[in-house]
C-alpha cells in the first residue's frame, strides 16, 4: 500500500473530525455517518468494473446503493466487511436516522438508547454517548484503507473473449 495514499487517508480522516469537533451530538453523528458512507462507497467502487455506469449504483432516486443501508448490506454480501462490521454500521445508521428525524433527540432519547443499550455499541464502560462516538469512530479505522485491501479482487468487463480464456483455462485445469 502507498505511503502517500495512507498519509492522504489519515489526513482526510483528521480533517472530518476537524469538522465534527465543535459539533453537537446530531452533528457529529451526521458528519461520521456521512463518512463511513464515503469509506464503503470507495470500498465497493474498488472492487467493481471501471465503467461510466458504476455511478448509477450509487447516485439517483432508485440506486441500489444510493443509501448507507444499501452501501452496507452490499458491501457485507460481497465479503468486503464483516458481519460485526456491518452491525455496527447498521446501529450508527440508525441513531443517523433517528437524530435526521427527530428534532428533539438527543442520547437520551429513547430509541437512541435502545440503540446504543445493545452489546455491539455498549460494553457498559463509558455513557452511551461516548460508546456510541467509540463505536463510529472505531468503525472508520478498518474502513479508512480497506478499498485499498480489497482492489486486488477488481473485477473486469466480461467479454466474449474473456467468456472464452476463462473456459479454456476451466477445462485445462480440469484434465488430468
Amino acid at each position: 500500500m502507498d505511503d502517500g495514499v495512507k498519509m492522504a487517508r489519515l489526513q482526510e480522516f483528521t480533517t472530518v473530525l476537524g469538522h465534527a469537533k465543535d459539533e453537537s451530538d446530531r452533528g457529529v453523528t451526521l458528519i461520521i455517518a456521512a463518512y463511513i458512507e464515503e469509506c464503503l462507497r470507495r470500498t465497493l467502487e474498488s472492487v467493481l468494473i471501471e465503467h461510466k455506469d458504476v455511478a448509477t449504483l450509487f447516485e439517483g432516486p432508485y440506486a441500489p446503493f444510493g443509501s448507507l443501508s444499501g452501501k452496507t448490506q452490499a458491501a457485507f454480501v460481497m465479503g468486503l466487511i464483516t458481519k460485526s462490521e456491518r452491525d455496527r454500521i447498521d446501529a450508527v445508521r440508525k441513531v443517523r436516522n433517528v437524530f435526521a428525524h427527530q428534532a428533539s433527540a438527543s442520547f437520551d432519547h429513547p430509541d437512541i438508547v435502545k440503540i446504543c443499550n445493545k452489546p455491539i455499541v455498549n460494553d457498559g464502560r463509558m455513557i452511551i454517548r461516548d460508546e456510541f462516538m467509540h463505536t463510529a469512530l472505531n468503525i472508520v479505522s478498518p474502513l479508512l484503507y480497506r478499498d485499498l485491501d480489497v482492489s486486488a479482487w477488481r473485477r473486469f468487463e466480461l467479454t466474449q473473449e474473456k467468456i472464452e480464456s476463462l473456459r479454456a483455462a476451466s477445462d485445462g485445469a480440469s484434465a488430468p
